[in-house]
This record gives C-alpha cells, structure tokens and sequence, in this order.
C-alpha cells in the first residue's frame, strides 16, 4: 500500500528545543526531480543543531529538520535520474524546503540521493554524506595544492578524526589541535602523530616550530573566532585557511597584516557548493569511493540509538557539545 502521509520532527519556534513535536502531513505530489525515501536511519549532528536553533537553512515555521539518512526510494518523478533511483537503496541529503529525515518519508531531490553498495548498512549509510563528504572535500583540497601537512583543529570531532585516518593513508601529516586532555587522549588512540592541548602553556611556540619545519600552508578551521588567527600564525607566507564551522559562536578574527605580510588566505569550504559543480555521475562516483572507507577511516561511531520521539532530549544532550556524543535516529521499529 502506497504511503500516503509523513510522520516525523517537526520545529516549531526556533532557538527554543523544547518546541520540537512530532507531527504528520500528506505526502505532497513530487516534481519531476523529486524522489520519496522510506528513511531507515537518521544521525543527529551539529548542523541538525543548527537547523533547529534557526542559525542554518532557516525555513518558514513549523518544518520538518534532519539533514541525512539512509532508506530506500518508493516513489519517483519523471527525471530519468529519478526514475533510475526507485527501489534502490540510498544514502540522502535533505534538502527539500520543509522535509528532513527524522520522518518515516522524506521528499528529496533526486540529485541528493547515493545509491548503496549492497554490502553497506542503512545504518552506515546514515552519515555516509556530511561529514564524510566534507572529508572528501578537504583531501580533494589537499591533492591540488600536493600538501604534504595540514593543521586540523577541533580535530577530536567527527570530521576531524575522519580527516587524520584518511591523511594517515596518504601518508600527508596532521597537527591537531584540542582544547582538553581527553580529547588529546582520543586522538592518540587513533594513531594521531601531532597533538596539541591549547588549554597548555607554550602550545603555540611548540606548534609554529613543527609547522616551520613541516612547511604547512593549509589548514581547516572548524571553530572561527580568535581560532582563525591561531590558524594563520602557524601556517607558513602563502598559505591557506579553510574554515567549514563557527563553533566558537563568533566572526573569524583576522589581523590584516597576517594576510598582507604572509600573503595568506582566508577562505570557505562548503560541502553544498563542491557537490553542486558535479554531474549525478561523479556525486555517485564519490559516493562509492566513501563507502569504499566508511568502515574503517570514514567511519562514525554512534554513542546511542534514540527513537523519533527521543530526538528533542537527543539534540538537547548533543548541545552540550561533549566530545564524541553522536545519536543516531532508529526510525522504524520491528
């Protein structure tokens, strides 16, 4: 039988977790480019924070939230891509205006969808595209500039530790950069060669005469704020910060002559924007060569498995931005 509503998360007021319900609506008609996915598993990360604070993609309210999930397409537009799609198994973006993948169904483009190995799990295949992804983004940056280093901070996080095993396999060298011993504890058992506590005194002059003598010209800053400077100070003249995250809540602090006297750069790396240059063939050729690692270095480790009705208490727990507190959303039960 045909479904015929959807049933999820829905936000109603932003910056307020506590407006969070769950709701149900009719299935909309698709447009050609459209798919409908019966999502099996859904993960819960900052950008889904974001989302329901109102400081992402914000939406007219109330709207479904949940950036990526894994199921399968049951129904199809008319876009040959689309109809190439139905029945598959898919990992997918949300990016519909209103739909999100703490549902049972989500309206998705087309575009957005990555078809599955079959030896790969919904439950792999729920964080198979924003973090992985923005990985694959990063070591793509990498291989142009033939970077042999990179500074990575809040490198406990779950990009970060993506981003050190895959450079570890490209023999590129990381330093890394946390603020707290556990988290510097968490990187050494991942093999993690370079890692500095900034919490410690002297951490920058240690830090700047590696980088002297690594040569690092690259960098991915995931907190912005005075993070940026840091960022810049290590890098060598010509180099380059790429900031992807703001979890300092704050604007990037750049001191002009950091960019005048060194010749450095400060620029954005958003997923959104390299996956939009590509054909549907190459977004399925990346796809595959992520499922290729999500097993071993593209791997998320999930700290729970929650229910839609516990995603409110899920997201109010992930705000308190402890390391390692990663959900994931069972969507169907039985």
């Amino acid at each position: 039988m045909e479904a015929q509503s959807i049933r999820g998360v829905r936000v109603h007021a932003y910056n307020d977790l506590d407006s969070i319900t769950i709701d149900q609506v009719p299935i909309p008609d698709l447009k050609d480019d459209q798919i409908l996915v019966r999502i099996e598993y859904a993960p819960i990360n900052i950008i889904d924070l974001m989302q329901a604070l109102g400081y992402y993609n914000r939406q007219p309210l109330p709207h479904f939230f949940g950036k990526e999930g894994s199921g399968t397409v049951v129904k199809t537009g008319n876009h040959p891509y689309a109809r190439f799609l139905l029945g598959k198994r898919v990992s997918v973006d949300s990016n519909v205006p209103g739909f999100g993948t703490y549902a049972d169904y989500l309206v998705a483009y087309a575009s957005d969808a990555y078809p599955l190995r079959d030896s790969v799990t919904f439950e792999q295949a729920a964080s198979l595209i924003v973090n992985p992804m923005t990985v694959a983004y990063m070591v793509e940056k990498l291989k142009q500039g033939n970077h042999t280093s990179a500074l990575i901070n809040a490198a406990a996080s779950g990009i970060g530790k993506m981003l050190i095993k895959w450079c570890k396999l490209l023999n590129i060298t990381t330093v890394n950069f946390v603020r707290r011993q556990d988290q510097a504890d968490i990187l050494a058992s991942i093999g993690a060669e370079h890692i500095f506590n900034t919490s410690n005194d002297g951490w920058k002059e240690s830090a700047k005469a590696l980088t002297t003598q690594l040569g690092t010209k690259i960098g991915f800053d995931a907190i912005s704020g005075s993070a940026t400077q840091d960022m810049l100070d290590l890098l060598e003249n010509d180099g380059i910060a790429y900031i992807y995250g703001a979890l300092s809540g704050e604007p990037a602090h750049v001191s002009p002559m950091s960019l005048i006297g060194g010749d450095k750069t400060v620029k954005g790396l958003l997923l959104t924007t390299w996956l939009a240059r590509m054909t549907n063939e190459k977004r399925v050729e990346v796809g595959y060569q992520i499922q290729d690692l999500i097993g071993s270095a593209l791997k998320t480790d999930y700290i729970s498995e929650v229910t839609i009705g516990e995603v409110k208490d899920a997201l109010k727990q992930y705000a308190a931005k402890k390391t390692d507190s990663k959900f994931v959303v069972k969507i169907r039960r039985g």
